[in-house]
């Protein structure tokens, strides 16, 4: 694990391609609920960061600002590479971005089973879950302040 690189880049660079495909495979393929995902409307105005093993990525994560508000959605990393500290290094990031953008708040959807690692990096739970639209999930909202 420790060759892993983190990089920022924008929704048209070339990793942005893998990118793409790790999202589906991990968020969405699993569910059956759509068939292919490439971008979203959040894609050109957001902040990604890919973690990078060789020169491939094997974890992303976006953050949108809205209003002084960060919203982080898409954290994924590859299979084989869960528990090696990379979606905590990559939320980590975030946060000293966040902080660069002024923004003040980062909040997200949570998953069920991971909640605990959101609740690990400093997130906590608000309001109730909901059932996401384009995943078929129940989705936890969780926030974390910026000092």
């Amino acid at each position: 694990m420790n060759n892993i690189t983190y990089k920022f880049i924008n929704y048209k660079n070339e990793e942005f391609k893998e990118v793409s495909e790790l999202r589906f495979r991990i968020l969405f393929q699993p569910y059956s609920k759509i068939d292919k995902y490439d971008y979203d409307e959040l894609d050109c105005n957001s902040i990604h960061l890919v973690a990078l093993n060789e020169g491939s990525v094997v974890g992303y994560s976006r953050m949108t600002s809205f209003n002084g508000v960060g919203k982080i959605t898409n954290v994924v990393v590859n299979q084989k590479y869960i528990g090696g500290g990379i979606g905590i290094e990559m939320l980590r990031m975030h946060k000293i971005k966040a902080k660069e953008f002024n923004i003040k708040c980062l909040y997200l959807n949570s998953r069920l089973n991971t909640i605990d690692f959101y609740k690990k990096v400093g997130f906590r739970c608000i309001d109730n879950t909901f059932l996401s639209e384009k995943s078929g999930l129940i989705l936890q909202p969780m926030y974390f302040k910026i000092n």
